[in-house]
C-alpha cells in the first residue's frame, strides 16, 4: 500500500524548505568586512605618530598628530602644534616615546618638521600626488582628537584650491576642503585616499560650522620638505638635475620623476628614474632624501626608463652651495587657490591632556 504524507506533513517540508532556502541566501549575501578603508588603515598606522607638547607658560600638556616621512626619523606636523618649541615627545605606534628636535617651523605655510633619533628603522608614509585628486573622492582622516590616540574618520573632497585666513594672518592657500570629522588634537595629521597614500595634513577648521575642514595638500608638503630637507642642505651635495613628476594611474606604482634638465651626460632629458641607488623613487623629495648618505665626488647609479628601456646610468654630485645642516626659510609657491568668502576659521588646536 502507497502512504501519502498528510497535509501537515507537507506543511512542514514545505516551510522546513524555506527556512534551509532563507539561510543559504543569507550566507551568500555575506559581504567581506575587510573594506578599503581598514585595508589602508592598516597599511599606513606605524606611519603616524603623537606629539606632545608642554608649555613653557606651565600650561597643561598639549597634544597633535604628525607624520613619518622619512625611516631615519624625519617627521611633518603643523607649525601650530609645536607653538615656539624646539624640543617635543614623539609617541610612535607601538608607544614607544622619543625625544623629539623642531628643525623647521614655518609659520606662513603652518608647517614644522621635527626629527628623532632612534636605532629602529620607521615606516614613512607615501606623498601622493596632487594634481589628480577629484572633487568626491573618498578620504580617511587619523589622528589623536581630544587625546583619542589613533582616531579614524572618513569623508570625501569637498572642494579643491580653498583658500583661507588664520587667526596669525597667515593665507594658506590651495586647500583640500573636506567633510571628514576633525577635531582638536587631529592637527598635523594626515588626510589619506582610499589607498592609504598622503594627499594633505589636516590644518583647520570653521569655527561654528560641521563637516568643513582643511588640510594643507601633499603638493605644498613636498615643497617645504624639499626646500628644507633637500641633498644640498642635509649632505651639502647637489645632483644639478631639475624634475618634474608624472602620473601613470591611481592605483599601485603610479607616480614618476621625469628629469626636465640636467647638466649630466648619462642623463637625457625625459628620462623616468625609477631608483637613485637602492631607493625607489616616486616624487621629488623622494629623490633628495636618496642622497643624504652621500658625499660630493661620488658616482651614484640611477636605474632609469628611457624610450621604454630600463638602464642604469651613473650621475656623479657635485658639492652644494651653501652647505650641509643649514635650513633657508622656503620660498611659497604660486598658488592658484580660489578665495574663499569671508568666514571665521580656527587652526585645529592640540588637545589638552
Amino acid at each position: 500500500m502507497k502512504l501519502l504524507p498528510s497535509r501537515g506533513g507537507v506543511a512542514l517540508l514545505v516551510c522546513t524548505w524555506f527556512v534551509a532556502a532563507a539561510q543559504a541566501q543569507t550566507e551568500t549575501k555575506a559581504y567581506a568586512r575587510r573594506s578599503p578603508v581598514v585595508e589602508a588603515v592598516q597599511k599606513v598606522k606605524a606611519s603616524i605618530v603623537c606629539i606632545k607638547v608642554t608649555r613653557s607658560s606651565g600650561a597643561k600638556e598639549t597634544a597633535g598628530t604628525g607624520v613619518i616621512v622619512d625611516e631615519r626619523g624625519i617627521l611633518i606636523t603643523n607649525r601650530h602644534v609645536v607653538g615656539n618649541n624646539r624640543n617635543v615627545v614623539v609617541r610612535l605606534h607601538d608607544g614607544a616615546e622619543l625625544n623629539g628636535e623642531v628643525t623647521v617651523a614655518e609659520t606662513r605655510f603652518d608647517l614644522a618638521i621635527v626629527r628623532i633619533v632612534t636605532e629602529k628603522k620607521l615606516q614613512a608614509l607615501e606623498l601622493a600626488p596632487v594634481a589628480d585628486l577629484m572633487v568626491g573622492e573618498s578620504v580617511i582622516a587619523v589622528g589623536h582628537p581630544y587625546g583619542y590616540v589613533n582616531t579614524v574618520s572618513t569623508g570625501i573632497v569637498s572642494a579643491l584650491g580653498r583658500e583661507i585666513t588664520l587667526p596669525s594672518g597667515d593665507v594658506l592657500n590651495g586647500l583640500i576642503q573636506t567633510d571628514a570629522s576633525i577635531n582638536p588634537g587631529n592637527s598635523g595629521g594626515p588626510l589619506l585616499n582610499i589607498n592609504g597614500e598622503l594627499i594633505g595634513i589636516n590644518v583647520a577648521l570653521r569655527e561654528g560650522a560641521q563637516g568643513i575642514a582643511f588640510a594643507i595638500n601633499a603638493g605644498m608638503v613636498k615643497h617645504v620638505l624639499g626646500k628644507h630637507m633637500s641633498a644640498v642642505k642635509v649632505a651639502g651635495v647637489s645632483h644639478g638635475l631639475k624634475v618634474s613628476e608624472k602620473i601613470l594611474g591611481e592605483t599601485g606604482d603610479r607616480q614618476r620623476v621625469v628629469v626636465a634638465e640636467t647638466q649630466g651626460a648619462d642623463l637625457k632629458s625625459g628620462d623616468e628614474i625609477l631608483m637613485v641607488g637602492s631607493r625607489q623613487v616616486g616624487n621629488s623629495f623622494d629623490m633628495e632624501r636618496a642622497l643624504w648618505d652621500k658625499r660630493a665626488g661620488e658616482t651614484v647609479e640611477l636605474k632609469v626608463l628611457r624610450a621604454g628601456q630600463i638602464m642604469t646610468v651613473g650621475l656623479t654630485l657635485e658639492r652644494g652651495q651653501g652647505g650641509a645642516g643649514t635650513f633657508a626659510e622656503a620660498a611659497p609657491p604660486t598658488g592658484n587657490g580660489t578665495a574663499s568668502p569671508a568666514a571665521s576659521y580656527v587652526s585645529v588646536p592640540s588637545s589638552r591632556r
